[in-house]
């Protein structure tokens, strides 16, 4: 599902930016309501469901651990292919 994302997105934010669409990030107030809202539906899962909380538990400790290390090599090439993109070296 990932990928079929990744291969139609391009394609869409063309025709969003040619149909005279303003395009740009989401606010930090937008993101920050939406992490909150996420938050708050993964505690209403989690106390009903024994399953989805051992996962989510799961999860949330393994982001922990992995957070700062992603951060340097994602981060910093995904900057760099911008950087390429925008000196139309792609």
């Amino acid at each position: 599902m990932l990928a079929k994302y990744d291969v139609k997105n391009p394609s869409s934010v063309k025709e969003l930016a040619a149909s005279a669409a303003i395009l740009g990030p989401f606010s930090q107030e937008i993101m920050m309501a939406c992490y909150e809202a996420a938050l708050f539906t993964y505690a209403e899962i989690n106390a009903s469901n024994e399953s989805f909380k051992k996962i989510y538990d799961s999860q949330l400790a393994f982001k922990k651990e992995v957070h700062l290390w992603m951060q340097l090599p994602d981060y910093t090439f995904d900057t760099f292919m911008m950087r390429q993109q925008r000196a139309n070296n792609l």
